[in-house]
């Protein structure tokens, strides 16, 4: 008889299993196991657009300003490597998670932190980096051009760059430019710059550099921008 767990593998490994689309069906990739699995981790993921909104924005009475901004992020930074540690190295904590979340959880965060903890940790160190309007629109490349590329790619992708697809890579790239307008929009950042961040966000999403996205991305797409504005 087999055992749950092993069900529970084998179903993993048939839903992860490559499909040919049906092209007269172009939503047909939507409804496949491992997208709908993928849009439940990025789901999570774009609700983190909510910081570089609030950076933009100010809408609240706390935090403003950097000092406070980067006083909200070491908070949740220190919080959440607090519960990685805890679901890394406490049982009952690595149940709970697996129970509830284990299959948004990629292979390699089994063993390491959450791509939710390094993107507050990108967070932080923009805002302690850049200038604000720049933080903040580095980190909604992050937030968004991730999450689109990777729902993309996993629905469409199939000419292949690295590991990543073309597919995904233009899925980044339009949303990224599409922040890139809403931030000009502001006043905050000239188009120029921000369509140079949203650029090179796309091409360190695309490249296989030994660093997490959230920190890659976030990291050179500000610095280009602040050096830019200078």
């Amino acid at each position: 008889m087999q055992s749950s767990e092993h069900r529970a593998n084998l179903a993993r490994v048939t839903d992860d299993t490559p499909r040919h689309p049906d092209p007269l069906d172009p939503l047909e990739p939507l409804r496949s196991p491992q997208w709908l699995r993928e849009a439940r981790r990025k789901a999570i993921h774009l609700g983190f657009l909510v910081l570089p909104l609030g950076l933009l924005h100010e809408w609240l009475a706390w935090p403003r300003g950097r000092r406070q901004f980067a006083l909200l992020f070491v908070i949740l930074t220190f919080f959440a490597i607090v519960i990685d540690l805890l679901r890394l190295h406490e049982p009952r904590v690595k149940g709970f998670f697996r129970k509830f979340f284990g299959e948004m959880i990629r292979e390699h965060e089994e063993f390491s932190l959450l791509g939710s903890t390094y993107l507050l940790l990108a967070a932080l160190l923009a805002i302690e980096i850049f200038p604000q309007p720049i933080a903040a629109t580095a980190v909604g490349f992050t937030v968004l051009g991730d999450a689109f590329g990777a729902l993309v790619g996993r629905a469409y992708g199939r000419h292949r760059f690295f590991n990543k697809s073309l597919e995904g890579g233009a899925g980044c790239l339009l949303v990224c430019l599409a922040w890139a307008g809403y931030v000009a929009a502001t006043g905050q950042v000239p188009l120029a710059v921000a369509v140079a961040g949203a650029l090179i966000a796309t091409l360190v999403e695309m490249l296989p550099i030994p660093l997490d996205d959230n920190l890659g991305i976030t990291l050179a797409a500000g610095y280009a921008m602040k050096l830019l504005m200078t």
